[in-house]
C-alpha cells in the first residue's frame, strides 16, 4: 500500500528515474535490462565577496565569483529479478573557483598571481558513484555503495551499505545506512607553497522512517549523525588578520554533526502535490541551523507538470569564524560558508513526459521520453548570490 501511495504522490513532482521505473507494471524477468538512462546539464553562476578569498584589495574581502558547468549521466539497470544497479557519473568544470589575486603581502598593483594553486583558476572534477540493491524478500532490501571522486588537489573514496524493511503490512518503511568517506588532498600555505598531503575521514550513519498516514499523505522523519576527523579545512583558504595581512585557516581535527529532518507529502484534489520539510542541525563547532522548504507541483494532463519551490535557511556560524583574526587564536576561519547567515532559494521548473506508443514503433525499447527544465535563484545575507539553470533528458525502457 505504501508503494502505491508513494507512486501517486511523487507522480506530480520530479520523480527520480529509478523510482519512476519501479512504479511501472512488472515486466517479464530478464537477465539484464536497462530501465532508464538520464542525461542532465546544470550551469551555476556565482558571484559575491568572502573573507576567505584574497582576490580583493588588501584588508578587504575578495571575489567568490565562479562559473560551474556540470554534465552528468545516470543509468539504472535490473539484473535478474532481485538486483538493481544505479551508476551516476557527474563532471564539474569550474572557472575561477578562487579568483586570481595579487601576491601575498604586496599591493594589488603588482599584478595578478594565483592565490594557492592552479586549481583556483580552473578545475575539472569527476566522480563515479555506484549503488547496487538486492531484494532479499518481499519486505527487505539491502544496498551497497561505492564511489570515487577526483580533481586536481583532491581524491576521495566512499563506501556504504544499508538495509530497508517494510513494516505494518507495508504501510511503513524503515531504512538504515552507514557510509565512510576518505579524502586525500594537497596541503598549501598562504604563500602557495605545497607541503605534502593531508587527509580526512567522514563517517555517516542515517536512520529514516517513512509512514503512510492516509491514501494521500506520506510523512518522513530521519536522523543523520556524522563524525569527521583529520584536516577539516581547505588548506588553500586564507584568513584576513586584524592587521590586514593574510593568515592560515586553522580548525579542530574533529567535528561531530547531527541533523534531524521531517518531511510531508500531500496529494491535492486538483491533481497536484505539496511537499514540505524542516531540518534542524547542530555540531561540535558551535553551529546550529534551521531549514524550512516547500514545493508545489501541478499536473496538466498526463504529460505536463510545473513546479515551484522556496527554501529558507538560517545558521549561527561556527565559533571560530572571524574577519579580523589574531595570531594568538588557536582556531580561526574566514570561510563564508561557516559564517552566521540567512540563505534563501526560490525557483521552479517544467517537466514533460512523452510516451512512445507501441503502434509508433519503439526504438530500442524506449517506452517514454522525459524532459525537464529548471531555474533557481540563491542569495544569502553575507553577500553570496548564485543562479542555477538545469535541463535533463531521460529515456525509460
Amino acid at each position: 500500500m505504501i508503494a502505491a501511495a508513494i507512486g501517486l504522490l511523487w507522480a506530480a513532482v520530479a520523480t527520480p528515474v529509478s523510482a519512476a521505473a519501479e512504479a511501472q507494471p512488472t515486466a517479464p524477468v530478464r537477465n539484464y535490462h536497462v530501465e532508464s538512462v538520464r542525461f542532465r546539464f546544470t550551469h551555476y553562476d556565482q558571484w559575491g565577496l568572502g573573507y576567505q578569498s584574497a582576490a580583493g584589495p588588501v584588508g578587504q574581502p575578495g571575489s567568490e565569483g565562479a562559473r560551474i558547468q556540470q554534465p552528468q549521466a545516470e543509468i539504472v539497470t535490473r539484473i535478474g529479478a532481485r538486483i538493481t544497479q544505479r551508476i551516476w557519473v557527474p563532471l564539474d568544470v569550474v572557472t575561477a573557483a578562487s579568483p586570481d589575486h595579487s601576491r601575498f603581502g604586496k599591493p594589488t598593483t603588482v599584478g595578478p598571481d594565483d592565490a594557492i594553486s592552479s586549481a583556483s583558476r580552473s578545475n575539472v572534477a569527476g566522480s563515479l558513484d555506484s549503488v547496487t540493491s538486492y531484494r532479499w524478500d518481499r519486505s527487505t532490501e539491502v544496498f551497497f555503495r561505492a564511489a570515487f571522486h577526483m580533481e586536481e588537489p583532491l581524491q576521495s573514496w566512499a563506501v556504504g551499505t544499508g538495509i530497508s524493511r517494510a513494516l505494518a503490512d507495508g504501510n511503513a518503511l524503515l531504512v538504515a545506512s552507514l557510509h565512510q568517506v576518505v579524502d586525500w588532498f594537497d596541503r598549501f600555505d598562504v604563500l602557495g607553497q605545497r607541503h605534502g598531503r593531508a587527509s580526512r575521514s567522514t563517517t555517516n550513519a542515517n536512520l529514516t522512517l517513512t509512514q503512510l498516514l492516509s491514501p494521500s499523505t506520506i510523512a518522513l522523519v530521519s536522523y543523520g549523525g556524522t563524525l569527521q576527523v583529520g584536516t577539516l579545512g581547505n588548506t588553500w583558504s586564507s584568513v584576513l588578520m586584524a592587521d590586514g595581512t593574510r593568515g592560515e585557516e586553522r580548525l579542530p581535527r574533529r567535528r561531530q554533526r547531527h541533523a534531524l529532518a521531517v518531511r510531508l507529502a500531500q496529494w491535492l484534489p486538483w491533481n497536484g502535490a505539496l511537499k514540505a520539510g524542516y531540518r534542524a542541525y547542530l555540531d561540535g563547532w558551535g553551529t546550529d541551523a534551521h531549514t524550512a522548504e516547500a514545493e508545489l507541483a501541478q499536473r496538466f494532463g498526463s504529460w505536463f507538470r510545473v513546479r515551484g519551490g522556496y527554501r529558507w535557511h538560517w545558521q549561527s556560524g561556527v565559533r571560530y569564524f572571524t574577519d579580523a583574526g589574531l595570531p594568538a587564536q588557536t582556531y580561526l576561519t574566514a570561510d563564508s560558508d561557516l559564517a552566521p547567515l540567512v540563505a534563501q532559494t526560490a525557483g521552479g521548473g517544467v517537466l514533460v513526459d512523452v510516451p512512445v506508443p507501441r503502434w509508433a514503433g519503439r526504438v530500442g525499447g524506449i517506452r517514454e521520453v522525459h524532459f525537464d527544465f529548471g531555474f533557481d535563484h540563491y542569495w544569502r545575507t553575507n553577500g553570496l548570490t548564485a543562479e542555477i539553470t538545469t535541463c535533463a533528458l531521460a529515456l525509460r525502457f
